[in-house]
């Protein structure tokens, strides 16, 4: 559907009731929450990439038997040596693992980077808008809640001057 389309079918904020505002504005605030989360797991996901092409340059200039540590869980290491240090396997997702040099390992990240790039401008726009008609929401709601303030006040007034 386009926007236009939407635009089309939307229901002018004027025309709801306060409680259908309300319930509108928290379902947003629900979706701005959990689409941020998101954005987090893209940056920690960023972070990861980085970290790989950073280590990956690293091996280029480690030496051939190099004894090291492997990592077997987060807390766990076992002994090793390094046979080929311009070889790596490269995990694509669902168990495949590929070999490849360190070279084409680099632009491997490379590419998931600009990836999680992409995807990180596309969300954080999303982000933006919501909030934005967030903004909106919150107008309408203040100017109804000074619409029935009004509103009393002036009951208020015609009754004391009735008394």
């Amino acid at each position: 559907m386009s926007q236009q389309q939407e635009e089309q079918k939307a229901i002018p904020l004027d025309k709801l009731t306060p409680q259908q505002l309300l319930q509108i504005k928290k379902q947003i605030e629900e979706e701005v929450q959990s689409l941020s989360q998101s954005l987090s797991q893209f940056r920690i996901a960023n972070a990861k990439y980085e970290e790989s092409k950073v280590i990956l340059k690293r091996l280029d200039q480690t030496p051939k038997d190099n004894d090291l540590l492997v990592p077997i869980t987060a807390s766990l290491y076992v002994p090793g040596r390094l046979i080929n240090p311009q070889s790596i396997m490269i995990d694509y997702g669902t168990g495949y693992f590929v070999e490849r040099n360190t070279e084409q390992g680099s632009h491997f990240c490379d590419r998931k980077l600009q990836l999680l790039k992409e995807s990180q401008d596309k969300l954080s726009n999303i982000i933006n808008q919501k909030k934005q008609f967030m903004d909106k929401l919150n107008i309408e709601l203040q100017k109804r809640v000074l619409q029935v303030q009004q509103i009393q006040q002036q009951q208020q007034q015609q009754q004391q001057k009735k008394q």
